[in-house]
């Protein structure tokens, strides 16, 4: 059997594709969506901290590593960069894609360019595959959900790869014929289970019989065809449990031989027709890759690099696995069944034993009334979407299959949508009840989310997202005409009893933890107010989900007490209504705020309130003030604890600042007088009071800050347009002598100074000066960038230092190969080796490959073994 044109051969001999080890690694990469379902933004997460959240600390130790993997020598100093995407088979979860664009782009694009290059290098069969949408349970959702999960996936895939996906990802790989028909239909050609998901399999018109499968006993090597009824069929891959296991949960990934000893066992002990290529293959939880285990993407990728050395391995993907041999062999699967529960799907739906560990006698008997009471909204809406729709929209669920497109480019897709499922008399208020309608619908689908059933306890975080999204699709419903369902939810929720007594029940969680973080308008304006207060500008204030466009406003003076008055309008994103309102807010001071929100009527309303205000106020009644906003606006008003998490941070730290303004300058003046004593202390060996330490290190902290600043501002605005990128002016050597002597200073008076501030701008101007040094190489860049990262050194520390490798690399990289590149920067030879020992790595060896022709300030082509090492 001959090798498809696309697979690139490794040595000059042809080899016979049945005796090359096929190797295909998949990772499933995939948060729930954690985002707030009104803001539509993440808020701080503590138990992620130092990080903000959670998909930011794993994109920390995961995603982003995996984009450029680290493979070190004997003293741990970087010899290369793998982008690990560009050999895994991968799959992120959709929602977590648009969290990374967002949030992460620079990641977002090297996991598209993977896929892109590996569909160049193997006829068009990219690494990607989709998933069905929001990662719910498909074999437990009705056919309905089934489809608009599948389209969706397949919707958001086309759009972020421009391509149509071969395979699609099942969540926790749940299946059931039905939704193998469904992506059948859809164009799927297959999908990846584990080895205890099939019954029974045999080979394809040879009139062999069946041989069973139970318990994981089929051979994993090769593709299998599914028929899954109406003459349709797919093509399933079964992943090694052995090898899966040892990645997931055996320390396999502790060091890269130990992943490729397990794979040539695997490939030595296959079980095969004479003749038949044979595929070694694993899947797991991406997240393996750096997050459960720290430095697990260095250990893959060390792994890629030998494979990719070895003449006898060929890494590929599963569709060009597919693409390039006959399927010889059918199967029949396990109904309802899933990798990560030994009982079927029970884990979703019932008290099946599964756990991840938990309190002495702890139980699950909960997750049988969630999804109940879940099924039982699902109707309930379903119900209220289609009688509302009908004279809104001819195919309510087909509008809904399409929405997605709407979802993901509304500010281009939007309007065409409207036009297409419409009615053509529909009116403004018509198309925002469609929207809204849509959005419930949405939201719907995501209070399935397969992980608010998978931890031990309905009071965890994740079974709180799906909650949250469930008081969404009810607020919906309830803008929309429903009869509130939430009384029947909650009556079903009782039942699900938590296994913390201070809990009491699923009931009681809704109540007390989420509905109140229900944000509607109102409490949106009431946000924008007290922030607007507190904060020492105006500005447009924005969530993701609304805008708050401020029509007219009044400050009116600090005395007797801080006040805002405003006319605000609030204009939804995703339903574009617009709703305006009428704010009035109070500081008491300290973090006491006091603000009173209600609709808007007329512009004779907001004069008659601002004129009974600004009397208030020249008489200088405080207690007036409140009964104004009492008897005009009504008795129920906000404070700091109805902002939103973060917000009401933000707002604290800047009260904060103003008010020990004051005494930071007492402090610095405290300071600067007494020095001379503070000296004779020292001088005499006298240890300073432990107060006074603290305001010398505020001091000379304060001091270091401002120096960076003055450091960076001066390397901004230098105005020669070429020099030495090794000389350094007076000014850069007196301000370097002024932190020295500062930094000698806090040593000296026994106080570490805190340098967090000073690191963010040292960090942020060094990812611009390699930036601006990866755009066009020249001196000044490489200079500003050499004495900028001179400065860390003597501060001790290194801000963004992955980012730097990261940007380094791809320069050394470009200028291999287009030498002409590094032409205008002298000596880049000895700038690369100068930039290795600041980073930690040996990329200026490199250079050795450049040609001799470049430049006599290069040194000459001595070897090519360095850019075999390049992805």
């Amino acid at each position: 059997m001959s090798a498809p044109p696309f697979f690139e051969k490794k040595d000059p001999m042809m080899r016979d594709p049945s005796e090359i080890k096929h190797v295909c690694i998949h990772g499933h990469f995939y948060q729930p969506p954690r985002e707030n379902p009104w803001l539509e933004e993440i808020e701080r997460e503590d138990s992620a901290a130092p990080h903000h959240d959670w998909n930011e600390r794993i994109n920390a130790e995961c995603y982003r590593a995996n984009a450029a993997a680290r493979v070190v020598d004997e003293k741990n100093r970087i010899l290369n960069l793998y982008n690990n995407y560009g050999r895994l088979n991968f799959n992120f979860g959709p929602t977590l894609l648009n969290w990374l664009e967002n949030h992460d782009p620079w990641v977002y694009r090297t996991i598209l360019d993977a896929d892109r290059e590996s569909a160049a290098r193997f006829g068009g069969h990219g690494n990607a595959i989709a998933q069905a949408y929001n990662h719910i349970i498909m074999p437990l959702a009705n056919r309905r959900d089934k489809l608009t999960q599948v389209l969706w996936g397949i919707r958001d895939f086309s759009r972020r790869f421009g391509r149509h996906p071969e395979g699609m990802w099942l969540p926790e790989t749940a299946v059931d014929r039905e939704t193998l028909a469904i992506m059948a239909d859809a164009g799927i050609k297959f999908t990846i289970l584990s080895p205890s998901q099939a019954a029974r399999w045999r080979f394809i018109g040879s009139g062999s019989d069946w041989t069973d499968a139970s318990n994981g006993k089929i051979p994993t090597g090769r593709a299998y065809r599914c028929l899954c009824g109406r003459g349709k069929h797919i093509h399933l891959f079964f992943f090694d449990a052995a090898i899966s296991r040892g990645i997931a949960f055996e320390q396999l990934l502790g060091h890269s031989s130990s992943l490729l000893s397990r794979m040539d066992a695997a490939f030595a002990d296959r079980d095969r027709k004479p003749g038949e290529p044979w595929l070694v293959h694993t899947a797991t939880d991406g997240e393996s890759y750096g997050h459960h285990f720290k430095f697990g993407d260095m250990a893959l990728a060390a792994a890629f690099e030998k494979m990719d050395q070895d003449p006898s391995t060929r890494i590929v993907n599963y569709a060009t696995f597919l693409a390039s041999f006959p399927v010889t062999a059918e199967v029949e699967i396990v109904e309802n069944t899933a990798w990560s529960c030994a009982h079927g799907v029970g884990r979703w739906e019932r008290d099946c034993g599964c756990h991840i560990g938990g309190g002495p006698g702890w139980h699950q008997r909960w997750r049988g009334p969630l999804r109940k009471a879940l099924d039982q909204l699902r109707d309930t809406l379903a119900r209220h979407y289609e009688h509302q729709m009908q004279p809104l929209c001819p195919d309510p669920w087909k509008a809904r299959d399409e929405y997605i497109d709407a979802y993901l480019d509304q500010e281009h897709l939007l309007e065409a949508f409207i036009e297409r499922h419409m009615r053509l008399s529909s009116d403004f208020s018509s198309i925002h009840r469609f929207l809204r309608l849509l959005e419930m619908q949405r939201h719907a689908m995501f209070m399935y989310t397969s992980c608010g059933w998978f931890f031990d306890d309905i009071s965890g975080l994740e079974s709180l997202l799906i909650l949250r999204h469930a008081a969404r699709a009810i607020h919906l419903a309830e803008e929309t005409g429903a009869a509130s369902p939430e009384a029947a939810f909650l009556h079903t929720l009782e039942q699900a009893h938590s296994n913390l007594p201070e809990h009491g029940n699923g009931a009681d969680i809704y109540l007390n933890t989420v509905k109140p973080g229900i944000l509607r308008k109102d409490r949106i304006a009431a946000n924008y107010a007290i922030q607007s207060l507190a904060g020492s500008s105006r500005r447009r204030f924005s969530f993701f989900g609304c805008d708050v466009l401020p029509q007219q406003e009044e400050d009116l003076g600090r005395s007797p007490v801080p006040c805002r008055f405003g006319h605000v309008k609030i204009k939804a994103g995703r339903t574009l209504e617009e709703e305006d309102f009428l704010y009035a807010v109070l500081h008491f001071g300290g973090l006491d705020f006091r603000c009173s929100v209600k609709r808007y009527e007329d512009d004779s309303e907001f004069k008659s309130i601002l004129k009974a205000l600004q009397q208030a106020v020249e008489g200088h009644h405080t207690v007036l003030m409140v009964r104004i906003l009492d008897e005009r606006f009504g008795a129920d008003y906000y404070s700091l604890h109805d902002v939103s998490r973060d917000l009401r941070t933000s707002i604290a730290l800047q009260v904060s600042r103003k008010t020990f303004a004051s005494f930071v300058e007492l402090q610095r003046t405290l300071y600067q007088a007494h020095q001379p004593l503070l000296t004779s202390l020292r001088q005499w060996g006298i240890r300073i009071p432990a107060d006074l330490r603290v305001a010398v290190r505020r001091v000379l902290t304060d001091e270091v800050k401002d120096l960076i600043r003055d450091i960076i501002k001066a390397e901004n605005d230098a105005s020669r347009e070429e020099y030495d990128w090794q000389a350094t002016d007076f000014s850069f050597r007196a301000h370097v002598s002024h932190l020295q002597s500062l930094i000698q200073d806090a040593k000296s008076w026994g106080t570490a100074l805190q340098l967090e501030a000073a690191s963010i701008d040292l960090g942020g101007a060094l990812v611009e000066a390699f930036e601006q040094l990866d755009r066009r190489p020249s001196s000044r860049a490489a200079g500003r960038a050499v004495r900028l990262l001179d400065v860390c050194r003597v501060l001790g520390v290194t801000p963004e230092l992955w980012k730097l490798q990261t940007l380094y690399f791809g320069m050394v990289r470009r200028g291999l190969t287009d030498p002409d590149w590094f032409a205008e920067l002298l000596n880049a030879r000895k700038f690369c080796g100068g930039l290795d020992k600041r980073l930690g790595c040996r990329f200026g060896e490199f250079l050795d490959a450049l040609p001799e022709s470049l430049s006599r300030d290069i040194v000459p082509l001595v070897s090519t073994k360095a850019v075999s090492r390049v992805p």
